[in-house]
């Protein structure tokens, strides 16, 4: 929500659009700094980046309740917590993620906790989602042990995003044993309890998530498909699914990432490909609308406001704008591309 101040005359003068973007850094190789916070005073005023917070590789952050918390995707593996004030990121606290590598977070609506999904520590991390808490100790939970048949990326476990479920629980994506696991997060205590698992498509990669009304879309980053799961009887059992482009499935060595549901549509991005996808979600089966560039080169992640879509271009280094169309829903050429490092994650402030 967009908030606004008073001018020295008592007039409201509106508060600046504002983007927060993590990038890697040179701890894992990457070229970013940090946190890059962009703003602009209106519609159509370029961008300006007005702050940088140094932190080693934050590739993905939230914003929640008057803080930015970053996933510090290290082999250490910390969560970043900062307050917003005045706009500017303030560090409040740095906590274990409770594994390695982490590389998503969530807050859980339920107990107010942070979820951390340790990708290469294959399991799960829930702490206090207060960010100025002064000792905020993070329990830790393994993922069930196995693997999937694609054995370079499905030797074990591999925890790439969790996700609030509508009744109440939080979903974690198991890339490496094809798996969604269900848990439910204590509002006390904050300890994680598993209550299901959820087998998907052998060999799919489930990566990220989105929810389409009472459907999940599940992003398949080792199939290139998009899997559209139906909750029956307390189990998610896919329904459909869809190639996220046309013949995705004679594709090797493309990556689709984020996936975002906006409008009635879906959206999936597409590294090595670098494109957006746009699937109609007006049926009873997703509909494959188009592809369209991204802008740049490994579209990691995006965020779409009213429009526009804003794209994370990790490989080019820039972040792209992309107008919207009202009919179709397809990006179009950008309006306007700056350069940031290694981007990986762009959130709207």
């Amino acid at each position: 929500m967009t908030m606004s101040s008073t001018d020295v005359a008592g007039q409201a003068v509106p508060a600046p659009d504002r983007l927060y973007i993590g990038s890697y850094t040179p701890t894992s190789g990457g070229r970013g700094e940090g946190i890059t916070v962009l703003e602009r005073s209106a519609p159509g005023v370029p961008w300006q980046a007005v702050q940088v917070v140094q932190a080693d590789d934050p590739s993905f952050l939230v914003v929640a309740d008057g803080a930015l918390h970053a996933a510090s995707e290290t082999g250490e593996g910390r969560v970043l917590s900062y307050t917003v004030s005045a706009g500017s990121l303030v560090a409040a606290s740095s906590a274990s993620s409770g594994g390695s590598s982490p590389c998503h977070l969530v807050v859980d609506p339920v107990s107010g906790a942070l979820v951390v999904a340790d990708y290469v520590g294959g399991g799960i991390g829930v702490l206090s989602g207060e960010a100025s808490h002064p000792a905020r100790v993070t329990r830790s939970l393994a993922l069930p042990v196995g693997h999937g048949p694609v054995l370079e990326r499905q030797e074990r476990p591999h925890a790439h995003q969790a996700t609030p479920t509508p009744w109440g629980t939080v979903l974690i994506s198991d890339l490496g044993t094809d798996r969604l696991v269900e848990y439910v997060i204590d509002p006390i205590t904050l300890d994680p309890e598993q209550v299901a698992v959820h087998p998907l498509p052998s060999g799919s990669g489930p990566r990220h998530v989105a929810w389409l009304d009472d459907r999940l879309v599940v992003v398949g980053e080792l199939d290139s498909r998009l899997h559209v799961l139906r909750r029956v009887g307390g189990k998610l059992v896919v329904d459909h699914s869809i190639e996220v482009f046309e013949g995705a499935s004679a594709t090797p060595g493309i990556l689709p990432s984020h996936i975002v549901v906006d409008a009635g549509r879906v959206y999936v991005a597409t590294r090595g490909r670098d494109t957006i996808s746009v699937f109609s979600g007006e049926g009873e089966r997703l509909t494959f609308v188009g592809e369209a560039p991204c802008g740049g080169e490994w579209p990691r992640h995006f965020a779409i406001t009213p429009g526009m879509l804003y794209c994370a271009n990790q490989g080019s280094d820039t972040v792209s704008v992309l107008p919207l169309d009202p009919e179709s829903g397809l990006p179009g050429a950008p309006i306007d591309v700056f350069s940031i490092g290694s981007p990986a994650c762009i959130v709207v402030g």
